[in-house]
């Protein structure tokens, strides 16, 4: 089903949530941003438990904004999962199905099915208490989609879990997502959670929606700079430009950057932020285009990479290094490339 959003407003006190979002059939779709930013208030909002002050709710072209939350079709797993603790597991999923008076047989077969997809087939007489939380998380998700919702949301559902647990289930939403095919809102401030598991992520800031797109847009090309410094590690650096045209020349403490124009809109003179990627920055030698001196400050052991700290004259530069090391303490060049920077205003 597709989701469409229009100019959603709600205030409590001198907080406003201000909200203009569309949604795409079968998408996974993701609220990122700290706490407080308004991520929940919207998903309550969609699934009919907080009525909006003005703005409309459309679900498949169906204005939903005036239905009771009960007759909308959309399921939600909360984040401490809000299991039924007095009934048995099975009891749970087919919680749905009976209050929609489905035959026996049909609920019992959509039990089966669930137990079954979730790997818990044999717990359908057990009770809650006695499920680990990566089990409850399981048997929520399974209660959600059981009875075959038009929209799943799930509101920071992997909180409570460790690193390890998390992997499992995030697999386990993603495996549930793709074989019913829903459309699917996840709610999160784990930016590696929102990176890894959506088409496309919505950034929150202070009850806007600062910017949408998917991760690789979000962390490449961020069209705003708090969503650059925000998601990952980054590096931002003022600058002055110097001459604009399809390369702007940006002159920041003495060095001198060509970077790409998207935009046109910079003339001489303009004060800007550059803005690139520790990956986006590498070991070079010679001459050529953003050449960057320094010194190595200190290295930072991340498995994988170490992540350096390099002095230079136009500040810290963060870049990524892998052993052995191409970057040497007593001094090195890095270079980036025109396109890998981004300018902000």
């Amino acid at each position: 089903m597709k989701l469409k959003l229009e100019n959603i407003k709600k205030s409590y006190g001198a907080f406003t949530l201000n909200a203009d979002l569309e949604l795409k059939e079968g998408e996974f779709h993701t609220f990122l941003g700290p706490s407080g930013c308004g991520k929940t208030t919207l998903l309550r909002i969609i699934a009919g438990f907080t009525a909006p002050d003005s703005g409309r709710i459309y679900l498949d072209g169906k204005d939903i904004t005036e239905m009771p939350s009960e007759k909308r079709n959309i399921s939600i797993v909360f984040q401490d999962y809000a299991l039924f603790p007095n009934m048995t597991v099975a009891k749970n999923i087919s919680y749905g199905p009976e209050t929609r008076h489905w035959p026996k047989e049909r609920i019992e077969s959509r039990t089966k099915e669930l137990l079954e997809a979730i790997a818990l087939p044999g717990y359908g007489k057990r009770k809650p208490d006695t499920l680990s939380g990566g089990e409850k998380q399981r048997v929520a998700l399974a209660r959600a989609i059981a009875v075959n919702p038009a929209l799943l949301l799930l509101d920071e559902p992997l909180s409570a879990a460790d690193e390890k647990l998390k992997g499992v289930l995030k697999a386990q939403i993603l495996e549930t997502h793709r074989k019913n095919h829903l459309t699917t809102i996840y709610v999160t401030h784990d930016q590696e959670e929102a990176m890894t598991i959506s088409d496309r992520i919505s950034v929150f800031r202070r009850g806007n929606i600062e910017c949408t797109g998917t991760p690789q847009e979000i962390y490449f090309q961020p069209r705003t700079l708090y969503t650059a410094k925000f998601i990952g590690q980054s590096n931002i650096l003022k600058g002055k430009v110097i001459s604009a045209g399809d390369m702007v020349e940006v002159e920041c403490q003495g060095q001198i950057f060509k970077v790409q124009n998207r935009s046109y809109r910079y003339s001489a003179g303009d004060q800007v932020i550059l803005f690139f990627r520790p990956e986006c920055c590498t070991a070079a030698q010679g001459n050529g285009e953003n050449i960057i001196k320094g010194k190595i400050a200190d290295r930072t052991f991340y498995g994988s990479r170490y992540t350096c700290s390099v002095n230079t004259d136009c500040g810290i530069i963060k870049v990524y290094d892998t052993y052995p090391f191409k970057l040497r303490s007593a001094g090195c060049q890095l270079a980036v490339r025109p396109e890998n920077i981004i300018l902000f205003q």
